[in-house]
């Protein structure tokens, strides 16, 4: 039987955790034996997304010693894990939990495979911290990019070691039908500086002073939700803008809306644009790094792209879309078509044929 151990902060709310949630369920099914390990126990109250029941959990927190180091207990308690375990492949994802599989398991024979998520210069940082990760990295096997911008971050000798993998879409996105029967612009993701919906509010207010009937809806929840509340009243369009918190149903969202606005400085590959991108409505995305938006969008084909932090440039795309029947049926037409390839089997066959290229695992023990 194969063994795989996947290694990530936690599981709570957040993109990379999504992946990892359908990952571990995808790989159990396979009859790989998975064992998902986090650093934090979740907290009462606090969701988190959905572990297959034959999925095994292990929290390296949870045997911690008081008054020790939290990183360097968890790069002992991970490399005690895999001793033990003898997997044929460890992935990890994200910075931190990069960095401590790749230490952890120095001098182990099994295949190891680290996952970019995000923009790498702001994951990983510039200058020495940029060196440093690429020397690390140079400890695995292998390496998951989301996008081709995100690769050329790192040296040649851990590019040649990659694969682009995109993230998987539920289907029931892809079964959804667009209508767009709501003059609503939607917008989805958590409400933090990254995000930027200062610029999306800025050029809402723009777009409301020519089609008055149209409201902006934000989905999601996160630090900067009170300011964000300020500024709506500044800009005095408050009453035409609803915070939404976290919805139970997106698809029923974006089913019902005029378009999908992602207005964020930097993504990896943004989820909540590929499945926009699934159900149909036509999409509308800032061209930020590490080239998600690019890697997704053929701009006026099936979307379209905007510079970052122009909020001239997005109203003016907003415009475009919300003023043309025509064209929000086209660009969404086209958008559900591209969006084929970010279907869940699709995607997770990648995974695992690239989890376990036998030709490249390090003759693991038997």
């Amino acid at each position: 039987m194969k063994k795989a151990v996947l290694y990530i902060d936690s599981m709570q709310r957040g993109g990379a955790q999504r992946v990892m949630s359908v990952l571990s369920e995808f790989l159990s099914n396979k009859g790989v034996y998975t064992i998902l390990v986090n650093d934090i126990i979740p907290e009462e109250g606090k969701a988190e997304y959905p572990i297959d029941s034959q999925v095994h959990r292990v929290f390296l927190d949870k045997n911690r010693k008081p008054g020790r180091n939290k990183n360097i207990s968890r790069v002992i308690s991970l490399r005690r894990l895999v001793k033990e375990e003898n997997p044929d492949v460890v992935l990890s994802f994200m910075g931190p939990p990069n960095y401590r599989m790749l230490l952890s398991t120095i001098g182990m024979r099994c295949r190891k495979v680290v996952s970019v998520r995000n923009d790498p210069n702001k994951e990983y940082g510039t200058g020495l911290k940029k060196y440093m990760a690429g020397f690390v990295f140079r400890l695995a096997n292998g390496c998951v990019f989301q996008t081709e911008q995100a690769s050329k971050y790192f040296p040649d000798v851990v590019k040649k070691k990659g694969r682009i993998i995109l993230n998987p879409v539920d289907p029931s996105f892809f079964n959804a039908v667009w209508n767009g029967e709501d003059k609503t612009i939607l917008s989805v993701g958590r409400l933090y500086p990254q995000k930027n919906h200062v610029l999306l509010l800025n050029a809402f207010a723009q777009v409301h002073k020519k089609y008055p009937e149209y409201r902006l809806k934000i989905c999601g929840k996160g630090s900067e939700e009170n300011n964000l509340k300020k500024l709506a009243r500044v800009l005095k369009i408050d009453t035409f803008v609803s915070f939404m918190g976290e919805v139970g149903n997106v698809k029923d969202e974006l089913k019902q809306s005029s378009c999908f606005v992602l207005s964020s400085d930097y993504e990896g590959l943004p989820n909540a644009l590929m499945e926009a991108m699934a159900v149909g409505i036509p999409v509308i995305s800032t061209d930020c790094p590490c080239g998600g938006p690019h890697t997704l969008i053929r701009s006026e084909e099936n979307g379209i792209l905007v510079p970052c932090g122009d909020a001239n440039r997005l109203a003016n795309a907003i415009e475009k879309v919300i003023s043309d029947k025509e064209k929000r049926i086209g660009l969404g037409q086209h958008g559900k078509e591209s969006a084929a390839r970010f279907r869940t089997e699709t995607v997770m066959n990648e995974w695992f044929e690239y989890l376990f290229a036998e030709s490249e695992i390090d003759g693991k023990d038997e």
